[in-house]
């Protein structure tokens, strides 16, 4: 079985834990508020978790502004995205590429046709205006991923809201992946969470796996006016999806907002760091905005294979539609990770 993502630390030819910047985490770890919230909720795996999740939809309703009827939480943000599209049954989707490839494995699985908008490498694969022109009256879902993965591009909010009223002009839903906002520097800037409530054909995808640093607990939610929709998400997948302790981790995480402040000063150092140093090293970096950076080099394969031998982790862009193996995605990492890194790739260029 192909693994199609980064963060694989479990394959038979690592030894010991690797450096990973194949998979984008928070680099600062657990906020001590989740871990503390994980060793408490352990009493009560004795006991079903909520299958509706109640108290952490609540949670989340206070934090974002909305109802709770207008949340749904899932066993992360992959398993919300496959239960919306067998909701949904779309029959067309249209997706910018290259753009997270998860989308056209839920595609498949609801028997939809994708079309794919190339974007251009000469624009840093921004989406523009010309993206929202190619939505048409056979289009029934539209998603897009903001910041993009694995660009780590921006889109505009006023354009944002541009393609989500075209989208309701054909009568088209609007998916917004959100999950990667919390990480820039002004992530109020580009959130639609105030289009929710007066826009049924809009959803929104989060997330509290990258921020918090919970990847292993899995826990992701959607945002929608159309109820209706999301009660029927509940019947698209298993029950007790949420486990006691994603919901504890869940409930805590929305509760600290200060976390991702101290996480934005930190990522925008060390992204910079990080980009400084790469460039430095001959690498073509995109100015990416989140905790992640697209670059390109001829032989990326052969450079993941060699930082793989020393025990670090790269993700090789080749199976994003769009790219090929000339690229790759890094994530932002500590200094002392970074450096590691930094050093290993002027050893294997020739540099030291």
């Amino acid at each position: 079985m192909e693994h199609r993502h980064g963060g694989d630390i479990y394959a038979e030819d690592l030894t010991a834990e690797p450096l990973d910047f194949s998979a984008s985490i928070n680099p600062l770890g657990m906020p001590e508020s989740v871990r503390q919230a994980a060793l408490q909720a352990l009493s009560g795996c004795v006991h079903y978790p909520d299958p509706q999740c109640r108290r952490l939809r609540q949670t989340i309703a206070a934090r974002e502004g909305v109802a709770p009827g207008q949340v749904f939480c899932g066993n992360g943000a992959a398993d919300v995205l496959y239960r919306l599209l067998l909701a949904l049954q779309p029959k067309q989707i249209l997706l910018p590429a290259p753009t997270f490839s998860e989308y056209e494995q839920a595609a498949a699985l609801a028997g939809s046709t994708i079309v794919r908008f190339p974007l251009r490498e000469e624009d840093g694969f921004a989406i523009s205006e010309a993206f929202w022109d190619a939505v048409t009256p056979e289009t029934d879902l539209v998603i897009v991923c903001n910041p993009n993965n694995p660009t780590g591009q921006a889109t505009p909010k006023w354009l944002v809201k541009k393609g989500m009223e075209r989208c309701r002009a054909v009568g088209a839903r609007l998916l917004v992946d959100e999950c990667f906002h919390d990480f820039l520097d002004e992530p109020e800037r580009i959130a639609m969470t105030d289009c929710v409530p007066e826009n049924r054909h809009l959803i929104l995808l989060r997330s509290f796996t990258k921020m918090y640093a919970m990847p292993g607990i899995r826990l992701g939610y959607c945002l929608s006016a159309d109820t209706e929709l999301l009660e029927q998400l509940y019947d698209m997948g298993a029950p007790w999806s949420v486990s006691v302790l994603a919901q504890a981790c869940g409930v805590a995480a929305a509760q600290d907002t200060a976390f991702p402040v101290q996480t934005r000063k930190y990522i925008a150092k060390q992204r910079q760091q990080l980009r400084d140093g790469l460039q430095e090293l001959g690498f073509t970096v995109l100015p990416g905005q989140a905790n992640y950076l697209l670059c390109h080099m001829d032989g990326v394969p052969e450079l993941v294979q060699q930082l793989r031998e020393r025990g670090i982790l790269i993700r090789c862009c080749d199976t994003f539609a769009g790219l090929d193996g000339s690229w790759f995605r890094i994530a932002v990492r500590t200094e002392a990770e970074q450096f590691v890194l930094l050093q290993t790739l002027r050893q294997l260029k020739g540099f030291i």
